[in-house]
Order: C-alpha cells, then sequence, then structure tokens
C-alpha cells in the first residue's frame, strides 16, 4: 500500500520509517526545504506548491496545526483517506477536507520503532485505518472525543515525562558511582524489563512484589510517595489534557 505523509517533521518522519519498515510505499510530501531534499534517498518526494492534488491518496497529515487552513486551500481531488495527527485537531474539522475517509490519531515517536500505540477516531468503518496505523504501532479505536482525548495524553505526552524519569534515573546512577555509559545502559534495560512485566500485571502488584519488609525499595517507594512524585504525574496527565481540550 502507498501512504503519503504530508509533513516531514519529527513525527511525519518518526511514521515514515516504521510505515517503510512494515513494507508500505512512503511519500513524504512538503514545502520545498533542504531537509527534505535530503531524505530523497530514503523516500519519495512531493513538493507541495500552491496546488496539491490528493485524488485516490491515502494522507496522513502530519502539519503544524495552524497549517491546515493552508493546506485545505490548496487541495484538489478527493482523498481516499486522510489521517490527521495534528494535536488539538478534532475529527469534525478533518472532514472539511475532501475525501472518503477520515481519521484522527495522536501516536508518538516510536512509531520509527513500529512501537507506537495509535489512540484514533474515524467517522467509516475501513480495514485501512487500522492497516496503515498497525504498520508503525498498535492502533486503538475509540468513539467519543473524552476517551480520545484522554488516551492521547498517554500516546502523545507521556513518553515525556517517562523520559524525565529515565533522565532522573541515570543521572542518580551516575551520582552513586556509575560511568555515563553504564548509566544509560541500565536505564534503558530498567525500561525494557519493565515493559515485559506491565504488559499483563497491575503496576500496584509489580511494587508489592518487589517491596520486601524493610528492605531496600520500600525505602525509595517512601521518599517518591513523601514526594508527591504520584500525584504529579496525576496532574501532569490533567494539565495537558485541560491544553488539548483547549
Amino acid at each position: 500500500m502507498k501512504v503519503v505523509i504530508v509533513g516531514a517533521g519529527n513525527m511525519g518522519l518518526a511514521m515514515a520509517k516504521g510505515l517503510k519498515s512494515s513494507g508500505f510505499s512512503v511519500t513524504l510530501a512538503s514545502r520545498a526545504n533542504p531537509k527534505l531534499q535530503s531524505l530523497s534517498s530514503e523516500f519519495e518526494i512531493e513538493i507541495i506548491d500552491n496546488n496539491y492534488n490528493i485524488d485516490g491518496k491515502n494522507i496522513i497529515l502530519a502539519i503544524k496545526p495552524n497549517a491546515l487552513k493552508w493546506f485545505a486551500n490548496i487541495i484538489s481531488g478527493k482523498a481516499n483517506l486522510i489521517i490527521s495527527v495534528l494535536a488539538r485537531t478534532n475529527l469534525e474539522q478533518i472532514q472539511t477536507l475532501n475525501s472518503d475517509a477520515h481519521a484522527i490519531c495522536l501516536p508518538n515517536i516510536a512509531a520509527k520503532n513500529r512501537a507506537s500505540i495509535n489512540p484514533y477516531m474515524a467517522n467509516a468503518q475501513t480495514d485501512n485505518i487500522e492497516h496503515i496505523l498497525n504498520g508503525f504501532g498498535k492502533a486503538v479505536k475509540f468513539d467519543s472525543k473524552a476517551e480520545f482525548d484522554a488516551a492521547s495524553i498517554i500516546s502523545g505526552c507521556a513518553p515525556a515525562y517517562l523520559a524525565l524519569v529515565a533522565e532522573a534515573i541515570s543521572n542518580a546512577a551516575v551520582r552513586s558511582g556509575l560511568k555515563t555509559n553504564d548509566a544509560k545502559a541500565m536505564t534503558s534495560g530498567l525500561f525494557t524489563s519493565f515493559a515485559t512485566l506491565i504488559n499483563d500485571t497491575h503496576p500496584a502488584l509489580i511494587k508489592d512484589s518487589i517491596c520486601s519488609p524493610a528492605g531496600t525499595t520500600i525505602e525509595g517507594v517512601y521518599e517518591l510517595e513523601k514526594a508527591g512524585v504520584r500525584s504529579a504525574f496525576m496532574q501532569a496527565v490533567n494539565s495537558s489534557l485541560t491544553k488539548q481540550r483547549g
């Protein structure tokens, strides 16, 4: 299947790499810029000027949200499918673009490793939507905007929260005497091993299975609870959600 990704920023490029490794034919489309030209050896390139024909194309729209009006004004024809990954943009706004089917999705940059979790909403039942989204991760469908917004914070924003956690743990390891490279390797391994646990075990059960009476782990957990880490994460999700819905 051929997919056109309109926009060659970090998210667009991450999806392009994931889709290509899944066997999709990928075209990057954007206004002319040096970065786009440098990718011509890896992807097909389309330069968008004052008129862009979308007829029959499967499009992932990965431009800036404030560029949506610009894109709507320059397109002609009717797309087969348009999937938007624009933040703070609802399905009704995307449905103003001429296409047989529309969807909104908020993935994350793990798409480049085909590991993004991809919440989405759609106005039509089509296997092509999930086929494309599963090409760079795992598609999860939601039927209400409220659910989609909450899920999108977990997929799109929470990786940045976890990056702060990873950086703090790595820095703490260096402070405790590990070399920087060793600290990074241990932190990376920690997240890899934790992913296998969280896949089928409740977080509270993981915590309880590690903490022994008067042990070293519960001392660290106590300090985190005393510092309000749990409430801080809950507030971070709420703040991002408020921004998303604003």
